[in-house]
């Protein structure tokens, strides 16, 4: 009787430890804290490289099925009945129309798909900011449930869905003379930088500690999200490498949270 209240107390006492404050963090901050992270923590670094691929196979898998599906079933067919086939000059003007707009689109769906697949695998990374704060203190687990499995699966696929949107959104953005760039980046910036505030405070047992560090936290997106922003201006090079800086952003963050929360 008395070990489990002596054990109730560490976990309480776990629970309470300082106020965490990340005043003045940037992205160079928590992609280091990231590197250090992996350093740090045992069986970390391969947590994050299988999350990394998983995204990669999201990533494909989404863009060969969105290019496959719009190919075969409205381009080609499109501009077979615009152009005929065989050979002659209009049937080659239509190939050279075709690979013009399928390439335009690829680009397109690149982007759509880079945002499904990081906002799919971020109950991967709830599990990688799990492992971090286990690193600094001990939380309880609850228990494995099959039907909060399910409903958190099908809330996180809503999300990456309604997430495919956020492209599209930003491209009328984009078009406003003079500052539309400069939104886009922004609004780009606080969508990314958020990704890794939400994997760390929806970790948290305390659901109100999570709201208030949301509160608090209200311009970290933008200060930590401009680095991975850059990435997803720069297509095919700068897409391969957003999800591995995310990733690193992810555990950057909390293990920067933790660190606070333990001085």
């Amino acid at each position: 009787m008395h070990s489990s209240s002596y054990r109730q107390e560490q976990l309480d006492g776990s629970n309470l430890q300082g106020e965490v404050t990340l005043s003045g963090t940037g992205a160079i901050e928590v992609f280091r804290a990231g590197h250090q992270a992996m350093s740090e923590i045992n069986g970390l670094r391969g947590l994050v490289f299988r999350g990394v691929l998983l995204n990669y196979l999201i990533f494909f898998g989404a863009v060969l099925l969105l290019n496959g599906l719009f190919y075969y079933l409205l381009l080609n067919p499109f501009i077979n009945w615009l152009f005929g086939g065989g050979d002659g000059f209009w049937a080659a003007a239509g190939a050279v129309l075709l690979w013009s707009i399928q390439l335009t689109v690829a680009a397109a769906f690149a982007v759509v798909a880079l945002r499904f697949s990081v906002s799919l695998v971020s109950l991967w990374h709830q599990g990688l900011v799990k492992r971090i704060i286990q690193h600094f203190r001990e939380i309880e687990e609850r228990p494995f449930s099959l039907k909060e499995w399910w409903a958190d699966m099908k809330y996180i696929f809503n999300e990456a869905l309604r997430s495919c949107l956020f492209p599209v959104l930003l491209l009328f953005v984009g078009l406003i003379p003079v500052i539309g760039i400069m939104l886009v980046f922004v609004l780009e910036s606080h969508l990314l930088g958020r990704e890794s505030i939400i994997a760390y405070t929806d970790s948290l047992t305390d659901p109100d500690e999570a709201l208030e560090l949301r509160g608090k936290w209200r311009w970290l997106p933008i200060r930590i999200g401009w680095l991975p922003t850059i990435l997803a201006f720069i297509p095919f090079i700068g897409w391969l490498f957003l999800p591995l800086s995310l990733t690193y952003e992810v555990i950057g963050l909390a293990f920067l949270a933790e660190q606070s929360r333990n001085k």
